[in-house]
């Protein structure tokens, strides 16, 4: 029976074809480029049948989406529970911004964890990359699925920590603040060879993680100090 044309029929070789195409997907999408990403190649490095694209994906879009998805949903997984908490949080009371500051913190080890000294980062950060510099509607996944929602909450810590109420401004810090993290990933290659790294072990990672911090607090005091001098609103 053809499987294309019959939308109820099971491609050969469906057990487990799913998540080798959005492995395999993952990979080529990530070195290629969506355009010159084709099905072929993906189904001849998943070892899946090409009429398992469109019966599990509806097409090539379709899979690009799913493996958008992919990705955000594994971002995101690092730091739910954080995440959560921050947003739930009211951070009141004298100990606010050392609460804030802790939390913010948390927040950025776990995305340092995950972006920087993940097996998974390398694959996952070209296609983000690709979609940073030329976004499809693939975007709005990312966004909504955790880019957005990181921003909010370090935002909102910022806001804390240096008594701003400024949302637009604490966003544009808080950009900054993550852009530390993505600068490690985006630069991989000029981080190894200046520093002549192995490329993130688990002590190099450790080491950037040190110093983003190092470098968030000394940002978060000084802004602390500056908004009370001026009295940013």
């Amino acid at each position: 029976m053809d499987t294309q044309s019959d939308p109820n029929a099971q491609p050969a070789n469906g057990s487990g074809a799913r998540e080798r195409l959005l492995e395999a997907a993952m990979d080529i999408f990530g070195r290629h480029g969506y355009d010159a990403a084709t099905t072929r190649m993906i189904a001849g490095q998943a070892g899946a049948n090409i009429a398992a694209i469109p019966y599990y994906f509806n097409g090539k879009e379709g899979l690009y989406q799913a493996v958008v998805r992919h990705i955000s949903d594994l971002i995101a997984a690092q730091m739910e529970d954080t995440r959560r908490e921050i947003a739930e949080r009211s951070f009141s009371g004298p100990q606010a911004k050392v609460a804030a500051t802790r939390m913010l913190e948390k927040l950025l080890t776990q995305f340092i964890r995950f972006m920087v000294g993940s097996a998974e980062a390398p694959r996952i950060s070209r296609i983000i990359l690709r979609e940073q510099m030329f976004p499809t509607a693939a975007y709005d996944i990312i966004f909504t699925g955790f880019m957005g929602n990181l921003l909010d909450a370090a935002a909102k810590l910022i806001r804390v920590i240096t008594g701003s109420r400024s949302k637009h401004t604490a966003k544009l810090r808080a950009m900054a603040i993550v852009g530390q993290v993505m600068a490690f990933r985006v630069a991989r290659e000029t981080v190894v060879r200046a520093l002549d790294l192995e490329g993130y072990s688990a002590s190099e990672t450790a080491e950037i993680q040190r110093i983003i911090l190092e470098h968030t607090r000394f940002i978060t005091c000084g802004l602390d100090r500056d908004t009370r001098h001026s009295g940013e609103a």
